[in-house]
């Protein structure tokens, strides 16, 4: 637009060649991954991976590491189960670069299979790596070999930052989380509470590898040089070679690369040929090259907040904090709803206020207290105020759950916010940004049609039901993963499922609440992600069988959430026939909690029925059967994630159902769905859909009929079907 607006017709068709080459090369960019992607599992064996010692990263009994596949010479992710404590802490001992030779199998990593999940695949795609290797068998060499000049300098730079790693993790707390973050990119699992406080607030930028250390650190050092009387071109020379190395030793953070590479440009534009480049072309040179190595570097929140903010950063170098201050927040506000659906808006604030007292106080303090070990006494307490005051305000009541926004808003806002630092016209084009942040929030909110969403929560049963307006949210189990080992050196640092997968969809769509959550019996895979999501979202009421409330697991899991006993409610048919829309169907009478005392719940949304019946077996069903004759459901939630001892024959049979739903694991070692009831849904000719398959399974109910969507790769996207009739 900028190049039409000149009307100069040579710049405009040397933008249309660079436009038609660029877009070649991102096309060949695509089919070169593709090439290089396994799109079916393959086994390897003898392979040789190069593993840099600061390149690996060890959870309980899992080792995720990043390497270099020599074979292929291609950067592959890596995950290896470890065997034994023992091994756990060979692993650990890697200190310098490591040829490893393992056996594995090989895949593309998987595609996100619930709507806004996270999509790991594209994640990787924008670090340049194709394929996933799930390691069975590892081996290192005692030597590295064959490695050129350039590579072992490279070894040794990570080396080095491995050995720097160490040395701040042995700093006392919160100096050590502190100091690996800001000095070296490293995100400590030991401060991730801390992290999470921090990153709440919408400050979590001040603590990567940005474009302000880096102007920060060059400033300083001209001006040391300056005093020590050395010339420019000898300070410009170190810059120009010790800025790449502090990219190795930063971790390649995305947002120190283009800083540092902006730095490089311009440096090197006036020293070698006489010529002053500008921030702003500098930034977009670099972009260009970031955009040819990775294309969907595009699509990462950190790298959209980079470039952004920096441009608006030079283009209002000159106005006050508060204006500024206000300008980032306004660019800042869409991406960070469309990828986190969430705002505090103590941001704003805290981001007039804590960013001189960060560059005057936080980091002068964790570079002296990092590398003078007589400071730490004075470092330590100084930032303890500060995590102390993160601390506080995180716990305010100040984060607006807004939503995921259509995608034209996101473009609308932006567009707006451009406009508006050169019309004249300020109080109108207000006036629209903030009815347009009303529109959408009313749009995401208040939804006109209901929906029943069964997610692809692995092995386990987890299914949503919201109505007409969001009048009701309730959730019925919540899945959870099956342990099947206690001891203490496996557990892993890893969010659940419930909050990558449920809560994350329930906050793009608005809800940050629940008001029934329905367990149908005591199973982990079942109820194993319930203390997971009552922390990130506000549970009314919990109804469990009759009998699980007395159960010790189920009592461990209370006390993990934040709900208490009092927001408890056994129910079985004598006490309860009815909650809401939901009508309870079993248990006849108190239990345990097992299978055999499963809720069955039924309910019509808009005319459609539905059954959902957690893990009751055949006699159960027989039971229901017996004292509701006249029962039918339009869509039946197949009992036991399609196990052989439920989904009877009679139980089809009567209530006539027009699509059943399972939800198994992939490759789940129960061999769920069992071929039995896949026979008895043939023979009942009802067809079924498996989230094993298919990922999330969403039914819209519509007058008189229903639409189905899947959300799986490869997945017909939209499936309608009708229950006229039924």
């Amino acid at each position: 637009m900028r190049l039409i607006a000149t009307k100069n017709k040579s710049w405009i068709i040397a933008g249309f060649i660079f436009s038609f080459f660029f877009a070649g090369a991102v096309v060949q960019w695509q089919s070169a991954w593709q090439k290089r992607s396994y799109r079916i599992e393959t086994q390897v064996q003898q392979q040789h991976l190069l593993l840099q010692p600061d390149e690996y990263v060890v959870s309980g009994d899992l080792v995720k590491m990043t390497g270099r596949w020599l074979e292929h010479a291609e950067k592959v992710q890596c995950f290896y189960s470890l065997k034994s404590e023992a091994e756990q802490k060979k692993f650990t001992q890697i200190k310098e670069t490591k040829v490893i030779i393992f056996d594995g199998t090989i895949q593309q990593a998987s595609a996100p299979t619930n709507e806004n999940q996270f999509d790991y695949r594209r994640y990787l795609q924008g670090k340049n790596i194709s394929n996933v290797i799930m390691l069975t068998r590892w081996k290192a060499q005692n030597k590295v070999v064959d490695l050129d000049f350039v590579n072992v300098f490279l070894s040794w730079l990570h080396a080095v930052r491995k050995a720097f790693l160490e040395h701040l993790s042995k700093l006392p707390e919160p100096l050590a989380g502190y100091s690996q973050l800001l000095l070296l990119g490293y995100y400590n699992q030991d401060s991730s509470e801390q992290l999470e406080q921090i990153s709440s607030l919408g400050l979590l930028y001040l603590f990567s590898l940005s474009g302000m250390h880096i102007f920060y650190i060059t400033s300083f050092f001209r001006r040391v040089c300056m005093k020590l009387m050395i010339t420019r071109e000898t300070c410009d020379l170190f810059l120009l070679t010790a800025l790449p190395l502090y990219v190795v030793l930063g971790g390649f953070s995305a947002s120190l690369v283009r800083a540092v590479m902006m730095v490089c440009i311009i440096i090197s534009a006036r020293s070698f040929f006489g010529i002053k480049i500008s921030g702003i072309t500098a930034e977009g040179i670099v972009l260009i090259l970031n955009l040819l190595y990775s294309p969907v570097l595009v699509f990462s929140l950190g790298a959209q907040l980079s470039y952004l903010l920096t441009f608006i950063l030079m283009l209002n170098r000159k106005k006050s904090s508060l204006i500024l201050g206000l300008k980032m927040t306004g660019y800042s506000l869409p991406l960070i709803l469309w990828h986190t659906y969430q705002w505090n808006f103590l941001t704003l604030l805290l981001s007039i206020v804590i960013v001189p007292l960060f560059e005057r106080i936080v980091i002068p303090a964790v570079v002296l207290g990092s590398f003078f070990f007589c400071l730490v006494p004075v470092a330590i307490p100084i930032l303890q105020v500060f995590v102390d005051i993160f601390a506080f305000l995180a716990k305010l009541p100040t984060v607006i759950t807004f939503g995921k926004p259509p995608l034209f808003f996101i473009v609308f806002w932006l567009a707006i916010q451009f406009m508006l630092e050169y019309s004249l016209h300020t109080r109108r084009l207000l006036g629209i940004l903030v009815g347009s942040y009303v529109a959408a929030a009313a749009i995401i909110r208040f939804p006109l049609s209901p929906e029943v969403v069964y997610f692809d929560i692995g092995q386990g049963d987890c299914t949503l039901v919201r109505e007409t307006f969001n009048r009701s949210v309730t959730l019925i189990d919540t899945g959870g993963k099956v342990s099947f080992s206690s001891e203490r050196w496996r557990k892993r640092d890893a969010k659940t499922s419930g909050e990558t997968i449920v809560a994350n969809y329930l906050l793009s769509k608005g809800i940050n609440y629940l008001d029934n959550l329905f367990l149908t019996h005591q199973d982990t895979d079942h109820v194993g992600n319930f203390p997971s999501i009552s922390n990130i979202l506000s549970v009314h009421r919990i109804f469990v069988p009759s009998g699980m409330e007395h159960l010790s697991s189920f009592n461990e899991r209370l006390h993990l959430s934040k709900n208490t006993l009092h927001e408890v409610y056994p129910i079985d048919t004598k006490k309860v026939k009815k909650i809401a829309i939901f009508n309870l169907l079993h248990p006849f009478k108190a239990g345990k909690g097992k299978n055999e005392d499963s809720v069955t719940l039924f309910f019509t949304v808009k005319k459609l029925r539905f059954i959902v019946s957690g893990d009751l077996d055949k006699t159960g069903e027989s039971e229901v059967l017996l004292h509701n004759p006249k029962l039918k459901a339009d869509i039946l939630k197949t009992g036991h994630h399609g196990s052989k001892t439920s989904t009877s024959k009679d139980y089809v049979q009567q209530l006539k159902p027009c699509v059943a739903i399972i939800s198994a694991g992939r490759n789940n070692r129960y061999g769920h769905p069992n071929q039995e009831t896949l026979t008895t849904l043939k023979d009942q000719q009802v067809p079924y859909l498996n989230t094993a398959e298919s990922g999330m399974i969403k039914v819209i109910p519509l007058k008189g009929n229903f639409e189905i969507k899947t959300f799986a790769e490869n997945e017909t996207k939209k499936r309608s079907s009708t229950n006229e009739g039924q």
